[in-house]
Parts: structure tokens; sequence; C-alpha cells
């Protein structure tokens, strides 16, 4: 569970729980009233999968300075995830599956690509809710 997960579902227990329990020492002081929508995305916290909290770059330079080397995407180690690249005109360059999102710029033969824009797709594979993003990189060298 990643800490911004761990920290919302922290919020709502001390917030929630009491006053759906009826224990709150003073019921006139809190009246909290959540629409639908504010629900359903408290429950998406909770969920398996760690979706929408993925932090994608949409710039990476590897040219070997030891620094945004790898288009990398943080992930919690255990979530299996499809990961392609495809070029402005659709070719899929890049192809990967695994709990890890990382790429280093290169084709799936090993070349060195162009700087340029590349289009990625990132698809969780599994769970109840399965992520997917889709979006843009600027490949600097």
């Amino acid at each position: 569970m990643t800490l911004a997960r761990s920290v919302a579902v922290i919020c709502l227990s001390v917030l929630l729980i009491p006053h759906l329990a009826g224990q709150q020492e003073d019921a006139g002081a809190v009246n909290i009233h959540l629409s639908e929508d504010q629900m359903s995305a408290i429950e998406s916290l909770a969920s398996d999968s760690v979706g929408g909290e993925l932090q994608i770059p949409n710039v990476f330079t590897p040219n070997g300075d030891q620094v945004n080397d790898y288009f990398e995407v943080t992930t919690d180690g255990t979530t299996l995830y499809e990961f392609s690249v495809f070029t402005r005109t659709g070719t899929r360059i890049y192809h990967s599956l695994s709990p890890r999102i990382i790429w280093d710029g290169r084709s799936i033969d090993g070349k060195e690509l162009k700087e340029g824009i590349y289009y990625y797709v990132i698809e969780e594979d599994g769970g109840s809710n399965p992520f997917e993003k889709a979006g843009f990189m600027h490949l600097f060298r």
C-alpha cells in the first residue's frame, strides 16, 4: 500500500467510521455528506490497483550522464504491467510485460532511437479495475 493510500485510509477512518457507526460524542459538531462521485473516488483509493497513483514522466535523456537516462515509472513491484512504445506513425518499437516500467530509448532489437516524440501505452495486467494510461514522451539525447 502506498503512502498516499495509507494516509487516505487513516483520514477516512478517523472522519467517517465514528460518524457512520453513530459513535460521535457531539453528533451536531461534524456533518459529513458525500456525493456518489466522492464515495466512488474514496473507494477507488482502497482498491487493489495502484492505477491513478503512477507518476509518469514526459521527458527523458538517455545520453549516459546518469541523469534521467531511463523512462521509468515507479510501481509497487508486484503488479504486472504491459508497457508499449510507439513511433508517431503507430509502429510499435518497444514492448514489455513486467512489474517494472522502464525503457532505455532503444528499439526491440537494441538500436538507439532518434530524438523525438514517442507514444506510450501502460496497461495493468489483471486486477479488479485494471489501470490504463497512454500519452506522449519526449526523448532527448
